[in-house]
């Protein structure tokens, strides 16, 4: 019983593998050098804008999955698409994965170019 007490415990002490951000919070995430952030959109929208420092793995193609298990899981990555929909679904693949971190930019880029 104690065992599992334990265990219990081990698991709401640690941090979330999914975490959710705002722009505030991205903004300060990007100031850490060692944050990758991976735009799911299509190439044509990555073309025609996108977070700064940002690359893309588009998430409608067949090789999303093979292209972000080819990434380290040990990373921490921001993963952002236009409105949250492909990321939330792409945050939990990456879970499923064996992702460490991840930082979901829930309101994507529709958010950023706001203001």
């Amino acid at each position: 019983m104690l065992k599992l007490f334990f265990y219990t415990l081990l698991v709401f002490l640690q941090p979330p593998i999914i975490q959710e951000i705002n722009k505030e919070e991205l903004y300060d995430l990007k100031e850490k050098s060692s944050i990758n952030i991976i735009d799911l959109r299509t190439n044509k929208e990555f073309t025609q804008g996108s977070i700064k420092d940002s690359y893309n793995i588009d998430f409608q193609k067949r090789e999303f999955i093979d292209n972000i298990n080819a990434l380290d899981k040990e990373k921490e990555y921001i993963i952002y698409c236009m409105s949250g929909n492909r990321s939330e679904k792409a945050s939990l693949i990456m879970k499923s994965l064996g992702f460490k971190i991840i930082y979901h930019y829930k309101k994507g880029y529709n958010d950023w170019v706001k203001d």
